[in-house]
């Protein structure tokens, strides 16, 4: 029996939600499942939306209401209260293709490991297709054995894409409540704790107008990128040295390319560290990670803005400093 917890994070998604949870009771193959709502805080008619579109469903459906501390907290709360081995997440906008759950599943149980991940595509919410009827054809699978540097260079996916165990997901620290999204941290955790496995398939599908979305605020996603490798580093004293060297490189290469897209000019202190980083390789690299975080903030300094803060520093348990 394919028994799954299906956590998904929600703030302000009233519009979104019906839809949303019509992809989750789409899911094929799945036996058993439960629904676990995360309200970060919503202003809206959110939690009157779920408990409307849930109240005549099979599925057994908890609805988890906190202030608003972010989608990390969000997510270790949900994964806590799972009841189930297999935890699916989904973004509160986002959509489940019907084979999503089936396909990660499948692709653990066969390749013998603990998590997985597959691709996603856009959406045009309220168009005239429906998504969930798209063709969907039978996807390669694989090992993924270093999916940490693979993620450390970038993040093409976000956690609507992603299903673990939760035994695993714990093992691997879960997500880092220090930081608003789940997506980059999550990942490089994950495949930082052992290999995972990649489903070339579309197991997730994002909207292409949603509101208040992180990686449209790109600044604030870029900063959190950096900083979700500087934490990994930190965290993980006997991560293997091939790894903090690619992170200081990417970590160089996305805050030049930033810095000279948003501001301009060909010539800026980023573009002199990374070209220097070429031919001479910083002794401290960690601090050089860390300085990066200044091509990404409007004052140029390495501190967060107290609005990208978890809950916008509205709490004593968010928004936690770093240095």
């Amino acid at each position: 029996m394919t028994a799954v917890s299906y956590v998904i994070t929600v703030f302000n998604k009233e519009e979104y939600l019906p839809e949303v949870i019509r992809s989750l009771e789409a899911q094929i193959g799945i036996d058993t499942r439960e629904y676990i709502f995360v309200d970060d805080g919503s202003s809206d008619n959110s939690v009157q939306v779920i408990k409307d579109c849930t109240k005549d469903l099979d599925a057994k459906t908890v609805i988890i209401q906190q202030e608003n501390l972010g989608a990390s907290w969000g997510t270790n709360a949900g994964v806590d209260a799972a009841s189930h081995e297999w935890i699916k997440l989904c973004d509160g906008d986002d959509l489940l293709t019907p084979q999503s759950s089936k396909w990660l599943i499948e692709a653990c149980e066969t390749l013998n490991v603990d998590h997985a991940w597959g691709h996603s595509s856009y959406f045009e919410w309220q168009g005239v297709e429906d998504p969930l009827t798209r063709e969907a054809p039978y996807p390669e699978m694989e090992v993924m054995e270093d999916g940490l540097k693979f993620f450390i260079r970038n993040n093409p996916a976000n956690s609507t894409c992603m299903l673990f165990k939760k035994e695993f997901y714990k093992r691997a620290g879960g997500c880092d409540p220090r930081l608003v999204s789940p997506d980059q941290m999550l990942f490089l955790r994950l495949f930082a704790e052992g290999p995972g496995a990649r489903v070339h398939g579309d197991v997730g599908l994002l909207p292409h107008a949603a509101p208040d979305r992180l990686s449209a605020q790109k600044g604030r996603s870029r900063y959190e990128s950096i900083l979700a490798m500087y934490f990994l580093i930190l965290e993980r004293p006997n991560l293997d040295a091939a790894h903090i060297d690619y992170a200081y490189q990417r970590a160089l290469s996305r805050a030049e390319r930033f810095h000279r897209k948003v501001y301009g000019g060909l010539f800026n202190r980023f573009l002199m560290s990374h070209i220097r980083s070429k031919i001479w390789q910083h002794k401290d690299k960690i601090k050089a990670i860390k300085d990066c975080l200044a091509a990404f903030t409007p004052d140029g300094t390495v501190d967060r803005p107290i609005d990208w803060k978890p809950g916008a520093g509205k709490s004593g348990k968010a928004g936690a400093d770093f240095t």
